[in-house]
């Protein structure tokens, strides 16, 4: 029996105990800074709990990706053909194939999967550009890791949570290191070095950059919150206030970027310049976008892959094609409950669409209309299970399973960590009536 399906039949047998501590949960998080879009984060009670074996198929998960990924960036940049699959306008692509001058491609990343036990897997997106829910996890988890339900089962168990700020301010200077070799510069003391946190202000996450800087402060770096229309370059290098940036940890989503591109042409010069360490480049924009699954699958594709790389491809990402107009159409209808269509570049979920969720007759109007549009259709891929506790109209806890997906945090092409979202609809997320759970990896005593 798994952990939280031991959690809710002990909850459930002693009831009005756990009720009064989760309203206590309830008020500390309402207090906390698990903020989303203005307002606490919905949650769950029970944390998703993982333990050794899990988190070793998690590394080996991200192992088998960053191959895959490391390959195709490589076939990016050499081959024009490669180039054309992903179909980037003119101006993206030379962004893209700009020198970052570090060793890793994916510095930062949050890769989400549905994750079904030891080796068993299936990666539903990749998210490079702007990868987020750190501080949801931090906040969560330090209120949650101090429930009545976890501190019930401690005298069995021990539980750890993830530390995601201070080792990702170790794995940027790791990188700013990598950059500085490759460019024959001297390596600045962190006294010295000024970091700066870039994304519009406007559509930021403030509190999660407040604590990322602090977390840079307390290691010693120097660190601003940068707005990338304030930014100038001079001789190359860019500046804020008359401030030399000597890295940039980029949150600043390209699509963002792309869009308000005429907005930032100081930006865009510092970034052809490459005399500023940008943490990560354009580049990641390849795994970013949707359309990377589909050109994994691509038959023009597959042939530059090893018979290991297509195995874990096969195993691991759900099939995926451009939703054209064609003689599958038929089929996507009458397959409508194993199929999910999703936008091109577009993140937090938005214009996700399952196709359970529909009628024929919706489903197939839907299509038509997508297909005007830059989608993609994939095979809807199962979704894990987990048991937890939800507050009901009446004010008691009630049993109840939800689905998840697990986002796995990669630091420097490494595990780092989780986040977790649970629900009880088709497409998990804060835009489909969702929740995000506090994760830890538990050992027994």
């Amino acid at each position: 029996m798994k952990i939280e399906t031991k959690m809710v039949k002990t909850i459930m047998d002693n009831q009005s105990f756990y009720l009064e501590d989760f309203l206590r949960v309830k008020d500390a998080v309402s207090k906390s800074k698990a903020i989303y879009k203005g307002q606490p984060v919905p949650y769950l009670y029970i944390p998703k709990i993982y333990d050794e074996k899990d988190v070793e198929t998690f590394k080996s998960a991200l192992s088998g990706m960053m191959d895959v990924i490391e390959r195709t960036i490589g076939l990016y940049k050499a081959e024009e053909s490669v180039r054309r699959l992903f179909g980037f306008e003119e101006k993206l692509e030379e962004l893209i194939l700009l020198p970052h001058d570090y060793e890793v491609t994916v510095p930062m990343g949050r890769f989400d999967i549905f994750y079904y036990g030891p080796g068993d897997y299936k990666f539903c997106e990749l998210n490079a550009d702007g990868a987020s829910a750190m501080n949801e996890e931090k906040e969560l988890s330090a209120i949650i890791s101090e429930n009545a339900i976890v501190n019930t089962f401690e005298s069995k168990y021990d539980f750890k949570v993830f530390e995601l700020f201070h080792t990702w301010v170790n794995a940027l200077g790791d990188i700013y290191s990598s950059f500085t070799q490759t460019r024959g510069i001297k390596l600045k003391s962190k006294a010295d070095t000024v970091i700066a946190i870039v994304d519009f202000i406007d559509k930021s996450s403030s509190i999660e950059f407040e604590v990322f800087k602090e977390a840079f402060i307390e290691q010693g770096y120097q660190c601003i919150i940068v707005d990338p229309r304030n930014i100038e370059t001079v001789d190359g290098k860019m500046f804020s206030d008359g401030i030399v940036i000597d890295v940039v940890y980029r949150r600043l989503v390209t699509k963002d970027l792309m869009d308000r591109y005429d907005e930032i042409p100081a930006f865009i010069q510092g970034l052809k310049a490459g005399e500023t360490c940008v943490v990560g480049s354009v580049k990641t924009q390849i795994i970013h976008t949707k359309r990377f699954f589909e050109v994994l699958h691509t038959p023009e594709f597959r042939t530059y892959l090893s018979p290991g790389q297509l195995e874990f491809i096969d195993q691991h990402v759900p099939f995926t094609r451009p939703l054209i107009e064609g003689a599958d159409f038929n089929d996507y209808v009458k397959s409508k409950d194993d199929l999910i269509i999703k936008p091109v570049d577009y993140y937090a979920s938005k214009g996700v669409c399952a196709g359970m969720d529909y009628s024929e007759p919706e489903w197939a109007a839907l299509l038509k209309e997508k297909m005007k549009e830059d989608f993609i259709i994939q095979s809807y891929c199962p979704l894990s299970l987990v048991d937890n506790v939800i507050y009901d109209k009446e004010g008691k806890l009630e049993p109840c399973s939800f689905k998840t997906i697990t986002g796995l945090f990669v630091y420097n092409g490494e595990f780092a960590g989780t986040y977790v979202r649970a629900g009880l609809n088709a497409i998990i997320s804060g835009l489909h009536e969702g929740y995000t759970m506090s994760s830890m990896v538990v050992t027994e005593k």
